[in-house]
């Protein structure tokens, strides 16, 4: 097997095994109204939040491609009648991690 199929089956082991995950806690919370992305993957990956929403129309997901084609910008990308709303919200992991570093100076 080629890299380049290998690399495919990680990410779309990595897409499904994200969806799972959405999937039990929406099961566990009885419901959800909205999912985030976030961090570098998913502030950025379009191709990855794309791949896991796909896996996710059971549950009303529903995701407009044009929203969603942006990196790390704050957004909703899910369709408006969507039954769950996606939104992509940037962090600023740098920020937290000097205020944090701060207080426990202090």
């Amino acid at each position: 097997m080629t890299g380049n199929k290998r690399a495919v089956i990680a990410i779309n082991s990595f897409k499904y095994a994200i969806a799972q995950y959405i999937a039990r806690y929406a099961v566990a919370m009885n419901g959800i109204d909205a999912i985030v992305f976030t961090g570098g993957v998913g502030e950025n990956q379009i191709n990855i939040r794309k791949g896991i929403c796909n896996q996710l129309t059971f549950m009303g997901v529903e995701i407009d491609e044009d929203r969603n084609n942006i990196r790390s910008e704050e957004k909703l990308i899910s369709k408006d009648y969507s039954k769950i709303k996606v939104y992509v919200i940037p962090t600023n992991e740098e920020l937290m991690i000097a205020k944090e570093t701060e207080k426990l100076i202090k």
